[in-house]
């Protein structure tokens, strides 16, 4: 197979949101009130049956490309820097690389979450070739279950094939009651083949809950601020890991979400969200600069929230010193390891 070669206008590394060029374009988000990312869902549609997830309607059908191509536009009014797509599963829209053009074409990064059982060699060159510039693939634990079939098992050719590729990857996976005892095997996989590995912890709605083995939640999340203080690459930043510590033992930080200015999702049927988990704000079409500033205050929710993307984008920005002093204080104490 050809390999894939750089694109006009710039290497292929170039698309990947944590590029030199991408940073520095992200500079001005840290001072005005434009978002930062977006997410899109651009299909109903799943080709998995996860007994846990809600995101997905097999009775409907993909979002048209026509529709999906005005949301792309938007995306750019409003000032978003990096455009997720997401579904459902984004790999059955059978406009998925047209997609990523339009948003490239548009100077924007692209990413998507996937589920990965749909990726091929053959495709993911031709999603990087089109813009793809950010790749995560869910995994749930070690072995498939009916209920829970993103696997390691069923999924780890899929994550070898993405790993070393010029773009940010990223395993992720939840802890969970039913996770729990599988974490370390799922992080030592990835640790082993250089890939990150983002772990989140299991919310009911939205919310961070308290639970009777909450003690062993804790455990997990301190051994991997241990494994990402000796050096591999677990990709939740300190600061988050500090704050689901925090929430879970009754102490979380006071903070203000920026969703709905920062980052903000986008259903299927049009409407903008603060995050996936609040109702409606708007109709997406309707949306203007003025609102994205008027949403940036306290959404009341900022409690025992749960939504780790919307939480990793608000606090640098909320609580810029208590992100600082963690993070120094966490590298500070891998130095003296």
């Amino acid at each position: 197979m050809t390999r894939l070669q750089p694109m006009s206008g710039g290497p292929v590394a170039k698309q990947n949101p944590l590029s030199l060029p991408a940073v520095l374009r992200a500079l001005p988000r840290a001072v005005d009130d434009r978002p930062i990312w977006a997410q899109l869902n651009i299909t109903w549609r799943c080709n998995l049956d996860c007994a846990y997830c809600t995101e997905y309607d097999n009775q409907k059908d993909h979002v048209p490309f026509p529709e999906l191509l005005a949301r792309i536009e938007k995306c750019r009014e409003l000032g978003v820097l990096h455009t997720d797509l997401i579904g459902g599963e984004p790999l059955l829209h059978p406009d998925i690389e047209r997609l990523f053009e339009e948003i490239r074409a548009r100077g924007m990064t692209s990413g998507m979450t996937t589920n990965g059982f749909l990726l091929t060699e053959e495709k993911l060159d031709r999603l990087l070739a089109a813009g793809l510039g950010r790749l995560q693939i869910s995994v749930d634990g070690v072995r498939p279950t009916r209920e829970t079939p993103k696997s390691l098992k069923t999924l780890q050719k899929k994550i070898e094939l993405c790993a070393g590729r010029p773009i940010w990857f990223r395993v992720n996976t939840v802890l969970c009651d039913e996770t729990l005892d599988q974490v370390e095997e799922v992080a030592q996989f990835c640790f082993d083949r250089g890939v990150g590995v983002n772990f989140s912890v299991v919310h009911e709605r939205g919310r961070l809950r308290r639970r009777l083995n909450n003690a062993r939640y804790l455990e997990k999340i301190r051994w991997l601020r241990s494994e990402k203080q000796a050096g591999r690459p677990v990709a939740t930043p300190y600061f988050l890991l500090d704050y689901y510590e925090g929430t879970l033992t009754g102490a979380p930080p006071a903070w203000t979400c920026l969703g709905g200015q920062k980052c903000f999702y986008v259903a299927a049927d049009g409407q903008f969200h603060f995050c996936a988990h609040v109702p409606g704000a708007a109709n997406f079409a309707d949306v203007t600069p003025a609102d994205l500033s008027r949403w940036g205050g306290a959404k009341g929710c900022e409690r025992d929230c749960g939504v780790d993307c919307v939480a990793h984008t608000s606090l640098p920005y909320s609580r810029t010193a208590l992100v600082v002093a963690s993070e120094l204080t966490a590298r500070l104490g891998a130095l003296v390891r």
